[in-house]
């Protein structure tokens, strides 16, 4: 009788310890974020207040750059068109060219002084992570040159 019951404590026990556990897409986050942390990036949830309705979902990865100047701040916004400028302007060809190479997943890119922040639905692949780095490669060249 004290096996069955030691049987039935330690099944309860295993039961509960595997639902701590992460599984699929909580354990692909995880993945993605440590690969994230490695490229340089720092990931912050946003409030939820902060932010419009557009960017409910997204979580923010900003990444340190040098210094840039105030003309060569920017920030856009993705809407059904395309890329709605919320400060800058739309003749800076370095932003243009971040823009026309970023994942779809992108909602959002700030552009500050000392760092890019990009607002995101963290995507499926660990390749779309890769083609965000790349795609904001210039911004880390511009400052190099």
């Amino acid at each position: 009788m004290t096996w069955v019951i030691v049987a039935v404590v330690a099944a309860i026990l295993v039961a509960n310890l595997l639902k701590l556990l992460p599984r699929g897409r909580m354990l692909h986050i995880q993945r993605l974020r440590e690969a994230a942390r490695k490229l340089g990036y720092r990931v912050e949830r946003q409030p939820e207040t902060a932010a419009g309705a557009q960017l409910e979902h997204c979580v923010g990865y900003r990444q340190s750059l040098e210094r840039c100047s105030v003309q060569q701040e920017f920030s856009c916004e993705r809407d059904g068109q395309g890329w709605r400028w919320l400060l800058g302007s739309a003749d800076n060809a370095l932003a243009l060219a971040v823009l026309d190479t970023l994942p779809q997943a992108v909602q959002r890119i700030d552009r500050q002084s000392f760092s890019v922040l990009v607002f995101w639905i963290e995507p499926d692949s660990i390749a779309t992570l890769e083609q965000l780095d790349l795609a904001l490669a210039p911004l880390r060249q511009s400052q190099a040159g």
